[in-house]
């Protein structure tokens, strides 16, 4: 689409402006420049901040929240791991910039995630506003979103339109042998229909210059509608270790200052071509801005709140420099802790790793990979996915909650065969949550 054409090439534009920092924060953000030494705005920062609900925040949580409060600050990297409470911590600070009279705009680089983050700031109390593709936005917040609010707002103009109309039409059918009337009355007719698109741009505008917080992904920043705003005081990216370097750079150049929430560690922005990717397009914006100044730009949420100690203390170690804590309250949580779950090996185990390519064993008989005949490029395991059903039984038997189960695969045709073979289960145990995750897009 032209919008989408124009997002490419306002992409292809902003790769010009970044460039690597020196000993000067150098960063555009609309028509302001940002030039100052780093202790202009890190000397006297807080690192502390008084909260309603503080209990319930760790020091790493407060210590990035009110790093993201300080209106000084242009940039601030926010690394969530896995469990470590970074959306509800980025909900606050939304929230308590709104407070302070800030406008922020929310963005991420897929419409899940921005959908995801709506539905954490319903709750909040604010005016926030979805803007995007009606089509491509989650019925759980539809009601957020621009379409149907400004539809909402324009019923009542709407249903008196709609009357309106219907009598001239009638009217004019009575007049069919009168061209002078006939042709007043489609005069008429036509400027009836120019008002209703007046009376929708006039709600579309304030709408969105009305809304506390706006929300879209980061090449929809791009539509004329978010443009022709005044500039934004803040822009939060969530998600920011997923996006590409350009398409952070749409959002950020309409603002004051922004804040990159997301893992470096995690999946990498997806870049199909091997060009791009020599040329470091696969190299986030996070990442990048992660190292500048030996880290000055950047804080890390250290304690995690989702899984046992056993699976979080390997992330930790290989991936987080052996900073990521668990909380007490899950360290040493199982399955078995759960109400109703029978205690067996498999309940009371958190971690379970498989190898089917050894040479040796049961294990790794009939899990060859195929390519998917069906042409999709894809690939598929036969035999993993026997062992995947088994130990989904396994759980299901035990008493773990069939909708409490997820089964995720980095390959398309895969998570298609453990389709087939859970829902050729009992109809009790179709609803198991599947998957596929996307590293590769083409597998």
């Amino acid at each position: 689409t032209r919008l989408n054409l124009y997002s490419k090439f306002r992409e292809m534009g902003v790769l010009k402006i970044w460039g690597e920092f020196r000993n000067v924060v150098l960063i555009k953000f609309g028509s302001l420049w940002w030039q100052n030494s780093l202790a202009d705005w890190t000397a006297e920062e807080k690192v502390d901040v008084q909260l309603p609900d503080q209990g319930v925040y760790d020091d790493s949580q407060l210590k990035a929240i009110a790093l993201g409060l300080n209106k000084k600050r242009p940039v601030l990297v926010i690394q969530g791991p896995p469990g470590t409470g970074k959306t509800g911590l980025l909900k606050e600070v939304i929230a308590l910039s709104v407070q302070r009279g800030e406008r922020v705009l929310v963005t991420a680089p897929t419409n899940a995630a921005v959908d995801n983050m709506v539905e954490k700031l319903s709750s909040a109390g604010l005016n926030i506003v979805r803007v995007g593709n009606p089509a491509r936005i989650s019925s759980s917040v539809a009601s957020k979103s621009l379409a149907e609010i400004v539809k909402f707002r324009l019923s009542d103009f709407v249903n008196e339109f709609e009357r309106k109309k219907a009598n001239l039409r009638r009217d004019l059918r009575y007049c069919l042998d009168d061209d002078s009337l006939a042709a007043g009355i489609r005069q008429l007719l036509k400027q009836l229909g120019k008002s209703l698109k007046k009376k929708e741009k006039e709600i579309v505008k304030e709408v969105l210059s009305t809304a506390e917080v706006i929300l879209c992904t980061n090449t929809g920043a791009a539509d004329p509608l978010i443009r022709r705003l005044d500039a934004f005081d803040l822009v939060v990216i969530d998600e920011a270790g997923q996006a590409i370097e350009p398409s952070c750079w749409i959002p950020i150049l309409q603002v004051k200052r922004c804040i990159l929430a997301g893992d470096r560690c995690q999946l990498a922005p997806v870049v199909l071509s091997k060009k791009a990717l020599d040329g470091g397009l696969g190299i986030s914006l996070m990442e990048r801005a992660s190292y500048l100044h030996d880290g000055i730009l950047a804080t890390k949420l250290t304690m995690q709140y989702r899984m046992n100690d056993a699976i979080a203390s390997w992330a930790s170690k290989e991936m987080y420099d052996e900073l990521l804590q668990s909380s007490p309250s899950v360290f040493s949580h199982l399955l078995v802790d759960s109400p109703f779950v029978k205690t067996t090996w498999i309940t009371s185990c958190p971690l379970l790793l498989l190898d089917t390519r050894m040479p040796y064993g049961s294990l790794s008989v009939g899990c060859e990979e195929h390519l998917d005949p069906a042409g999709t490029g894809s690939f598929y395991n036969e035999g993993e996915a026997d062992i995947v059903v088994q130990h989904v039984l396994s759980l299901i038997y035990a008493g773990v909650n069939p909708d409490e189960i997820a089964v995720q695969s980095p390959y398309v045709a895969q998570v298609q065969l453990l389709r087939e073979k859970l829902y050729d289960l009992p109809e009790a145990f179709v609803v198991v949550f599947l998957r596929h995750i996307t590293v590769f897009p083409w597998l």
